[in-house]
């Protein structure tokens, strides 16, 4: 199912539906790509409240009223974002609007502190700047209420220097839930604990000794969430260093309040 704006594909047997934000944010669409809150809003409605909905992002941004409308739209209903290539700007606060936050390993946000063009005398010239950190807030506001674990002041700072952030940063500061094909460490774990658990098995019957299945799965799942939890603690007293701050130089047109 298409329309002028961005593509939308309903399941309605599998219960699911999938939208593509692939163009710039704006409320005067004029391209195929560009997405409007007001156009997403209406086919939203046509979907089922049942429905799970992944949100597919690639997008240089655009108005930030149009992205917190299509943020708050979105949160309402059982949503995964998934960054398919950039999520920049007023997208980065659309991808915020997902339970679960996916990053490609190649793709990235883009976070800044809201832009505008104005003129006129030092009393305005000061209102606007006063209205452009109220209207910054309320992009910080959405990374909070996603999760983002980060201080009002280093989300700022993030803002302040126009950052790229990466999949690993995004899922270290709370940015994103998960990295695709991340679920493959899960796996790894599993097959450990089969591994050590066939082990223990044979040992126990080759002594003769008598074991409860199930007591070996819970005392072999607690050691290993035990090594697990030391291999976090580790990584978190040796942290990677955090990914250089950027300055954007206004490349795609990024530089759009």
């Amino acid at each position: 199912m298409k329309n002028k704006y961005f593509t939308m594909e309903y399941r309605e047997e599998e219960k699911t539906a999938e939208i593509f934000i692939f163009g710039d944010i704006t409320s005067w669409p004029w391209i195929k790509s560009d997405v409007s809150s007001y156009n997403l809003a209406q086919r939203i409605m046509e979907i089922p409240d049942d429905t799970e909905i992944t949100v597919h992002i690639n997008s240089n941004g655009g108005e930030v009223k149009e992205g917190l409308a299509i943020y708050n739209v979105l949160k309402n209903r059982n949503v995964t974002t998934v960054c398919d290539g950039f999520a920049a700007s007023a997208a980065s606060v659309i991808f915020c609007a997902g339970a679960r936050r996916i990053m490609n390993k190649a793709s990235l946000l883009f976070v800044h502190q809201a832009l505008m063009i104005t003129h006129g005398n030092a009393d305005q010239l000061e209102k606007d700047a006063q209205d452009l950190r109220t209207i910054t807030d309320s992009a910080v506001a959405a990374y909070k209420e996603c999760g983002v674990k980060l201080s009002d002041d280093e989300i700022m700072e993030l803002l302040k220097n126009e950052t790229w952030i990466s999949p690993e940063a995004a899922l270290e500061y709370g940015f994103a839930t998960e990295i695709a094909d991340a679920e493959e460490n899960e796996e790894v774990r599993n097959d450990a604990m089969e591994s050590i658990m066939a082990a223990v098995l044979k040992k126990e019957s080759c002594t003769g000794a008598t074991a409860d299945q199930n007591d070996l799965e819970v005392k072999i799942g607690a050691r290993m969430d035990e090594i697990m939890a030391a291999i976090r603690e580790l990584k978190a007293t040796n942290p990677t260093p955090a990914p250089a701050m950027v300055e954007n130089k206004g490349f795609f047109g990024f530089r759009r309040a």
